[in-house]
């Protein structure tokens, strides 16, 4: 009995032995045949081609460990989604209490490549093949009791390709990397906390909280010094821009009920350090030092967002003009007419009403150029501040304040009312420009007028108001010690030197009230257009009639600077005469860069019949010893019988006696003698006096209906020496 005891104890061991050797067989082999078995039906398991180089699985930790996989494109050569190695460690005895626990969750080197064109990505037919057509929505907490419990979860130097196939553009993002310390979900109240890491530097960590009684959910989301030149790929479908580099810090807080789309609600703050933009060679073209956004509540699905404060401080911006375009508009990709057709389906959304507290620009740097002209214009506009308060896109008015610094040396103060929506319906500004350097515009003033500016100042008040497309703006313009050179080309031919000079005041200053009016309601009327053609009919107004300026400044009557009228019979200089002259005189100790002219004018055949009468009457009074003027009717019958005649008025009898050759010599006298007494007074009063006197020319038209006069005109002295 005891051998048979025996023996029985014996097969039973062997049994035993053989049965947990099978047992270790197939579960040493279960990982190759499940490999296998995978890389063989991978088509019939998931409509693509599977490839796993190994599989390896421990029974005592429950750690499975995949080596090497693929999922292969449509083409079975690409590769649509991989990785090198995959480690996923379990505890299975959870699953009895209800709770799927991963103790740790790692892929290393995972890749992927999607691929779209137009709206079809080459995932599209996975969703297809995995689609049971069940209705999803009848899934919910209580017909899913297992709660998740997932820990250590890590994706370590991962990269994605996202290729274009309309745009032929590949973006890709490289060394992704994140680790999740805990998700849990499921019960009541669940949770799940991630963190990670950015491969191109920074992390991002967010929580979550749901409870599925109420359905209330909340959670918060955060971006810790993300590297901004991972959006790059993206702002350059827009701009082309060559680099960008900078961090972003960030905070977003939401809430709501999944039973009330509407409820969800939004807040958090944005930071944006070092931000800076170049364009393809390599330039700054934009940048901001930091830049802060504060979001105080959001309401996305009722387009509704209150956001307390936008600032700016230190920005810079570098604008160029460089033909009809500038630097900024040669950066941006304009969209085709099917995106813009595309875009205008979304019109009918209502507007999101946004309303911002205060939006703030401090220590603002702007580099102008203007690359137009033969020669470079550069100016910096430095200490640029904005400030604006209540601003709503909903609002019909928005009012902002702005100062700046000009190239360091003048100062601009504006405020500015203005109806973003029609902006030349209303519009409402107020500027003061002050201690502004006027050689810093010599570029534009050599290019344009053809003048150097070598010396100057300008103070230059504004008030502008638009209302119904009707202009008016008054301007106060004060210059001082204003010196331009000598005209050399330029593009206009406007005597704004010439103008200048006569404005100026006692003290060298130019003060000048300058009003601007027009109708904009025609589109091709624009309002430089309006002020330059004001600007330059001024200009031609005081040059071409300066006696009222010239007037102001001497004190005196701006006819008397006009000109100087004599009668027929002067033999002398009256007082009003005499006046005339010592003005042009006095005007010449003041501006002696002004050169006087005075031009003799005189209508020789009106003269001729004050001469006539001069040389009959003479011949009368010799022979008749008596006065004409005292004794008329005795002189008209000496007219009679001297002529012949019996019908003529006493002026054609005077014509036709007098000798046309006597006539001629008496007006070439009187004119002689009115030109020499001009002359000779200009002298005595001053010797080396200027004041040029010009004969009389009987080519001149203003000759015609004139009586003799001096008519005076004033050019700059060195446009005489040209």
């Amino acid at each position: 009995m005891a051998a048979k005891t025996g023996k029985r104890k014996q097969i039973v061991k062997i049994i035993v032995l053989s049965l947990l050797l099978i047992v270790v067989l197939a579960l040493a082999v279960t990982p190759t045949f499940v490999k296998n078995y995978i890389n063989n039906n991978g088509i019939e398991l998931s409509g693509r081609t599977i490839n796993i180089q190994k599989i390896k699985y421990n029974y005592f930790t429950s750690t499975l460990r995949v080596y090497d996989a693929k999922m292969y494109e449509h083409n079975n050569s690409e590769v649509f989604v991989g990785f090198d190695s995959l480690l996923i460690n379990i505890k299975p005895l959870r699953l009895l209490k209800k709770e799927v626990h991963v103790q740790q969750f790692k892929v290393v080197h995972p890749y992927s490549q999607i691929i779209q064109n137009d709206t079809l990505f080459n995932f599209t037919d996975l969703i297809e093949f995995f689609n049971t057509g069940e209705d999803l929505s009848e899934y919910t907490t209580e017909t899913m009791p297992y709660r998740l419990n997932l820990n250590l979860i890590e994706i370590k130097n991962g990269r994605i390709n996202y290729i274009d196939g309309l745009l032929d553009h590949t973006i890709g993002m490289d060394n992704i990397s994140f680790s999740i310390p805990h998700i849990y979900w499921g019960g009541e109240e669940s949770s799940a906390d991630v963190a990670f890491n950015i491969g191109h530097g920074g992390s991002i960590s967010s929580s979550f909280d749901f409870d599925s009684k109420t359905g209330d959910y909340s959670g918060e989301a955060k971006l810790n010094q993300l590297a901004i030149n991972v959006i790059l790929p993206y702002i350059q479908e827009y701009m082309s821009l060559g680099g960008i580099d900078g961090t972003l810090d960030a905070s977003v807080y939401y809430s709501g009920n999944q039973y009330d789309l509407n409820s969800l609600t939004l807040s958090g703050n944005a930071l944006v350090n070092n931000l800076i933009m170049t364009d393809q060679q390599d330039k700054k073209v934009l940048g901001v030092k930091k830049a802060e956004a504060v979001l105080k509540t959001s309401k996305p699905m009722l387009y509704e967002a209150e956001i307390g404060r936008i600032w700016l401080n230190r920005p810079y911006m570098y604008f160029a003009l460089i033909d009809s375009l500038s630097n900024l508009e040669k950066m941006l990709i304009y969209e085709d007419d099917t995106a813009l057709s595309e875009t205008s389906e979304n019109e009918d959304l209502p507007p999101y009403n946004i309303f911002i507290e205060n939006f703030v620009v401090d220590s603002g740097l702007i580099d102008f150029s203007d690359q137009r002209m033969k020669e470079q214009f550069d100016y910096e506009l430095s200490e640029v501040h904005v400030d604006m308060d209540s601003l709503s896109l909903n609002s019909n008015w928005v009012e902002i304040n702005s100062s700046m610094k000009l190239n360091k040396r003048g100062n601009l103060e504006a405020q500015i009312g203005v109806n973003p929506y029609a902006p030349f319906q209303h519009i409402e500004l107020n500027y003061v420009l002050s201690d502004f350097q006027l050689p810093d515009v010599n570029i534009y003033s050599k290019h344009y007028m053809g003048l150097p500016i070598l010396f100057g100042d300008m103070y230059y008040r504004n008030k502008t108001i638009i209302l119904d497309k009707h202009l008016n703006s008054e301007n106060k313009l004060v210059i001082r010690n204003v010196e331009m050179g000598r005209k050399a080309g330029g593009l206009y031919n406007i005597p704004i030197k010439l103008a200048l000079f006569i404005l100026k005041d006692i003290n060298g200053d130019v003060v000048l009230d300058i009003p601007v009016s027009g109708d904009l309601s025609d589109p091709k009327t624009h309002i430089g257009q309006i002020v330059w053609n004001t600007f330059k009919g001024f200009t031609f107004k005081i040059v071409a009639s300066p006696f009222k300026a010239l007037g102001n400044l001497l004190g005196a009557d701006p006819k008397e600077l006009e000109e100087i009228t004599l009668v027929y019979s002067d033999t002398t200089l009256t007082g009003k005469q005499r006046r005339g002259l010592d003005l042009l005189l006095e005007l010449e100790q003041m501006k002696p860069e002004l050169q006087i002219e005075m031009q003799y004018l005189n209508d020789r055949k009106l003269e001729r019949v004050d001469a006539a009468a001069q040389i009959v009457q003479s011949v009368y009074e010799q022979k008749t010893k008596n006065n004409p003027l005292t004794h008329q009717k005795d002189y008209l019958d000496y007219l009679k019988t001297e002529s012949g005649r019996d019908s003529l008025v006493m002026q054609d009898y005077e014509r036709f006696l007098a000798p046309a050759v006597q006539v001629d010599s008496l007006i070439y006298t009187r004119e002689k003698h009115r030109i020499n007494l001009v002359k000779d007074y200009l002298h005595q009063q001053n010797d080396s006096t200027s004041i040029r006197i010009v004969g009389y020319n009987t080519n001149e038209v203003l000759n015609i209906g004139s009586r003799p006069q001096f008519s005076i005109s004033y050019k700059l002295a060195e446009d005489e020496e040209l």
